[in-house]
């Protein structure tokens, strides 16, 4: 049985769980546990305590992607775990650590950054922390969970482009966003792919999960799907695609958008301090 809490979202029903505009998710398989990304900054550890959840002892995390609402509270994290004897695994895409902004290139020109959207992590200090294992290939996380790596962006699915721009060495170029991931759970129903934005596409991240695993079957989908400012076309290629797919169900949160949530079928929002069980 997979059970996703979710620690933190861009809304709350409750008063004592702080919401914000970030996502942080954990995954729970018997005794395994797997947090997935950790919001922008402190409050997935506060709605944790809140949640009588205790995180100083995972051992298992992972980032879906290196902006800043995702891998913020990295630095948080790393706080109250300092003096663990045995140092967590943190699995995660190489250029989670680079520089990103929303910004434009300039020709001839350093270009025009407005604002950061990394999450300005100090590659060093993480890597002493942690033990890093950042593959752009997929990686078993544990027994119960997979880390799908880098996603393919194929021409039929609209969505996956560029986000910002990026410092890659020297130079800025178009981000786009080869870290973003997500995680996959195998169940008695099919697959549970948890991801934290989508900015692959996530008909992308279902083929990649389905050519992985060899299984079609998809029993829900969690997560971010990057539908907020997204046109109509791509919101009925989405619906088209979860339909013809077989997605059982979907909590779509975070980045998906109002009307994005209201297009998919048979999907149930969540917010901060849900607990969504799969069998």
């Amino acid at each position: 049985m997979l059970t996703i809490t979710v620690l933190v979202e861009n809304t709350s029903h409750r008063d004592d769980l702080v919401p914000s505009k970030a996502l942080s998710l954990l995954l729970e398989d018997g005794d395994e546990k797997l947090l997935l990304d950790t919001g922008a900054d402190a409050a997935f550890l506060n709605n944790a305590e809140t949640l009588g959840i205790q995180l100083e002892n995972i051992k298992q995390v992972a980032l879906s992607h290196g902006h800043y609402d995702h891998a913020g509270g990295i630095p948080a994290l790393m706080k109250v775990q300092k003096g663990q004897k045995e140092r967590p695994i943190l699995t995660c895409h190489p250029d989670c650590f680079i520089e990103r902004y929303v910004g434009k290139r300039i020709k001839g020109a350093h270009p025009s950054l407005l604002r950061k959207l990394d999450a300005g992590l100090d590659e060093n200090k993480v890597r002493n922390h942690f033990i890093v294992q950042d593959s752009k290939e997929p990686q078993r996380i544990g027994t119960k969970f997979l880390f799908l790596g880098e996603i393919p962006r194929s021409p039929e699915f609209l969505g996956g482009g560029a986000f910002g721009i990026a410092k890659h060495g020297t130079k800025f170029v178009d981000d786009y966003l080869r870290d973003d991931t997500a995680i996959v759970w195998k169940g008695a129903e099919g697959l549970v792919i948890i991801t934290g934005c989508s900015h692959s596409g996530i008909g992308n991240i279902i083929q990649k999960a389905q050519e992985i695993t060899g299984e079609k079957r998809i029993a829900g989908i969690v997560g971010g799907l990057h539908l907020r400012a997204a046109g109509i076309p791509h919101l009925f290629q989405i619906r088209n695609f979860f339909k013809s797919t077989g997605v059982a169900r979907s909590h779509a949160c975070h980045c998906t958008g109002t009307l994005g949530g209201i297009w998919l079928p048979n999907n149930v929002p969540v917010t901060t301090g849900d607990i969504i069980i799969f069998h």
